[in-house]
């Protein structure tokens, strides 16, 4: 039995991600702000263990309560041989000039693209330390966190920072037993709901649109479905 956790399955990458993992095999945990129906039907309908949990990872104190439940929940996990971590949600807001960055947007976009990540990975690593069985996690990063892009500074910097972050887990368990197997990815550009606020910018707040909106309209675009089967195999 396979024990995983996956943020931001309501739609998008995360979404498709959680579709192809229900396996009657696999007990998959679900974190996101919106509920998603049609994967609750598929995992009823071919006996997959689900746990879907509404939870918004903007909110600090409710994430930190939901790693302690998380913890408890691996913990307590029996006939586990891998336990994997993915964290998928993010978001690309705020977009805009480094001069029109505001405290809450910009906490907002820090807490889901980085806190909430290593809250969820402390927790992770805490409680299946002992269990002997094969440890991933998996942080879905972005080309912008290794270019700099105009209009997308609070983008950029959280995605670097989770680059980093993922590197620092590397670092840190080293030489030590059963250490964890981890990997920050950026998946490309993908068709998801992030691409089209993306192409709603206003030029003057993110002049790279227009690459965007052409990427979109000559269909150069990742399906979900399509990202989602590369980043699992």
């Amino acid at each position: 039995m396979e024990f995983v956790i996956l943020t931001g399955t309501s739609r998008g990458l995360g979404a498709a991600l959680a579709g192809q993992l229900l396996s009657p095999s696999r007990h998959l945990v679900c974190i996101a702000r919106s509920p998603n129906d049609a994967l609750a039907a598929r995992a009823r309908a071919i006996g997959a263990p689900l746990d879907y949990r509404l939870h918004d990872l903007a909110d600090l104190e409710a994430t930190e309560h939901l790693a302690h439940a998380l913890g408890d929940a691996l913990r307590a996990a029996a006939g586990v041989s891998r336990f994997v971590l993915i964290n998928n949600a993010g978001v690309v807001e705020p977009i805009g000039r480094v001069e029109s960055l505001r405290a809450a947007a910009l906490a907002r976009a820090l807490q889901v693209n980085v806190a909430a990540p290593m809250l969820l990975t402390a927790a992770f690593l805490s409680a299946t330390a002992s269990s002997g069985a094969e440890r991933c996690i998996l942080n879905l990063s972005s080309g912008a966190g290794r270019y700099p892009v105009a209009g997308w500074s609070a983008y950029c910097s959280a995605k670097a920072a989770l680059d980093l972050f993922t590197r620092c887990i590397a670092a840190e368990h080293a030489g030590q037993p059963n250490p964890p197997r981890v990997c920050s990815l950026a998946p490309g550009i993908v068709d998801t709901g992030m691409q089209a606020a993306i192409r709603a910018a206003d030029p003057a707040d993110f002049p790279p649109v227009e690459r965007f909106r052409k990427l979109a309209a000559d269909g150069a675009l990742a399906a979900p479905a399509e990202a989602a089967e590369r980043i699992l195999a």
